[in-house]
């Protein structure tokens, strides 16, 4: 790894520590003013995070560092044994910014160091090349810690210059890292080292652009659109990226690729150019941001933009997975939509689709040929009980680890087949499984006792099964039943949530007690491992009170929601 690519994880660690937001972003002196209105990416906050929300990530910080470097210290032990002579500085570099890293473990000891947390910053691209800029607390304290850096080191970083601004160049050969403070921003990019003054400057933002993101207001844009707040807001834009892409380096793609001795492609031909519009405007952008963030909740989503007849049918074809309407339980919660038919039909309309108006770009025409044979496999009878499955849920109540080796873990959980025929799905498992030919369960959400003795083990637990007219349930563990009911009951989500996974920060201690039984089988070196590993799990346990992610499928595309409740 080079020295420029070693150094920039200090960097980037810096920006990620700082993701934090201050004043309006209309201002002309704010990180996204920097940032050009075509940019195909971006990422950047609005507005400075609430007090408390910073206070508490400082805490956990605090506890969370030193036991995640406690880790990096032992890899880096772990290679130094097998280390090659060339490999002697990298090894030294990783030490020392560790080393600082353990120094400077909450958000005051970083305002040492003169990084500020809750400032603005923004991760944007000119043309393709990516920067980060982000807001410093105190200029003069991050410069004295780059000279503590370089002591420790044992050497100067090289200083370059573009016009009257100096820069940390980390590397020499065709581009570098540079690192730049400019008034009271930390500036991150990469440039060619032969590279023009004028590229160098559009790229470090001495010179600005025509029209900033910030006066564009994309941001605000996406922010009002998709209910965010303005702790961060960001996008990658495929169509922006597809244009750049098969059109042909221009401006400072063009004068970057020439500086590091690219060769220039020539333009995309004009119906391969179309081919990939066609499937770009199909899936337009990628967006995220967070809609809640506060001292126990947080609340971020991801949407992947689709084209809205292909987003509704896509949502029409999964529906919601069952339980999804009602708050989820247990340890662990799973629930999927999976209705097979639908999918099936889906899948062959798209097919079909592709067949109508088969791509004619040689690059795709492979998708022609995949989407034929595809249409091929799924077009085929699918039988029952197959056929009626709508979806699956599971929930884990309780596990514990047997302490007999042969004997079974002590579980408590429940498993919801949600299906257009629950009568013809046990009719089938009573033919499947002798013990049930003589179990009678209704449709009426009753908990019923499943034969002892289904489970040939000495310590099986009891298990039981309800039955609606929409689903089959059934239940392990003693007391399991009293749930099964509500359980059986609990309605689809209104929108079409196809997945979704919930835990609690109790997760974390089944696994934990689960693997300190195992750990006594390991050899010493995986012991001190897992030992490290316990620390963080510990942890886990301790914040978390409930984390949930789901996949939805809305009107406009596909969203990825994840939700944090701490304790």
């Amino acid at each position: 790894m080079r020295a420029y690519q070693r150094f920039a994880l200090l960097a980037l660690s810096a920006g990620l520590l700082a993701a934090c937001g201050k004043p309006s972003t209309t201002s002309d002196s704010a990180p996204l003013a920097y940032a050009p209105a075509d940019t195909p990416y971006a990422y950047g906050n609005l507005e400075p995070l609430p007090a408390a929300v910073t206070e508490q990530w400082s805490k956990h910080l605090q506890d969370y560092l030193p036991e995640m470097l406690g880790i990096y210290d032992h890899l880096l032990d772990k290679a130094d044994k097998d280390a090659k002579p060339e490999d002697a500085e990298l090894i030294k570099t990783l030490r020392v910014l560790l080393g600082e890293l353990k120094s400077h473990p909450n958000w005051d000891k970083l305002r040492e160091i003169g990084l500020k947390p809750d400032g603005l910053m923004a991760f944007y691209g000119v043309g393709l090349v990516p920067v980060l800029r982000l807001e410093l607390g105190d200029p003069a304290k991050f410069r004295a810690e780059i000279a503590n850096i370089e002591t420790q080191l044992g050497r100067k970083l090289t200083v370059s210059k573009t016009g009257a601004q100096e820069y940390w160049q980390l590397g020499s050969s065709e581009a570098a890292c540079a690192i730049a403070i400019e008034g009271n921003q930390l500036v991150v990019t990469v440039v060619p080292t032969n590279g023009d003054d004028a590229l160098k400057q559009a790229l470090l933002g001495v010179t600005k652009p025509a029209q900033s993101l910030a006066a564009a207001g994309t941001l605000d844009q996406l922010r009002g659109q998709y209910k965010f707040s303005q702790y961060g807001t960001g996008f990658v834009d495929f169509v922006r990226l597809t244009e750049r892409l098969s059109s042909g380096p221009t401006g400072t793609d063009a004068a970057f690729a020439k500086a590091v001795g690219l060769p220039l492609p020539p333009p995309t031909d004009a119906q391969c150019k179309a081919d990939y519009l066609d499937l770009a405007h199909h899936f337009p952008r990628i967006v995220l941001g967070a809609s809640e963030l506060s001292a126990q909740r947080m609340d971020i989503r991801v949407q992947l933009e689709i084209e809205t007849v292909l987003a509704g049918e896509i949502a029409a074809a999964f529906g919601a997975a069952p339980g999804t309407g009602a708050p989820a339980d247990g340890i662990m919660d799973v629930a999927l939509s999976l209705p097979l038919l639908k999918l099936k039909d889906f899948w062959i309309k798209q097919a079909d689709k592709i067949a109508a108006k088969p791509f004619t770009c040689a690059q795709l025409t492979k998708l022609n040929d995949s989407y034929r044979d595809s249409k091929q496999k799924v077009d085929v009878t699918v039988p029952p009980p197959a056929s009626d499955l709508t979806g699956l849920r599971f929930t884990l109540d309780g596990f514990e680890m047997a302490t007999a080796p042969s004997a079974l873990p002590d579980v408590h959980a429940k498993l919801l087949m949600a299906t257009n025929n629950p009568g013809g799905a046990l009719a089938m498992a009573q033919l499947a499984i002798p013990p049930l030919k003589d179990l009678k369960l209704a449709p009426d959400g009753k908990a019923v006792a499943l034969p002892a003795g289904l489970v040939p083990a000495p310590n099986a637990p009891p298990m039981f099964a309800a039955m609606s007219d929409k689903a089959i349930a059934i239940a392990a563990g003693s007391g399991e039943d009293a749930s099964l009911s509500a359980y059986l009951s609990a309605p689809p989500a209104s929108e079409s949530v196809f997945l979704r996974m919930t835990f609690s920060g109790k997760l974390y201690g089944v696994i934990l007690h689960s693997m300190d039984k195992m750990s006594a089988m390991m050899p010493a070196e995986q012991q001190a491992e897992f030992a490290q590993q316990k620390k963080l799990f510990e942890l886990y346990e301790k914040w978390l009170k409930r984390g949930e992610i789901s996949l939805i499928a809305t009107p406009t595309g596909i969203a990825l929601r994840e939700v944090i409740e701490q304790n």
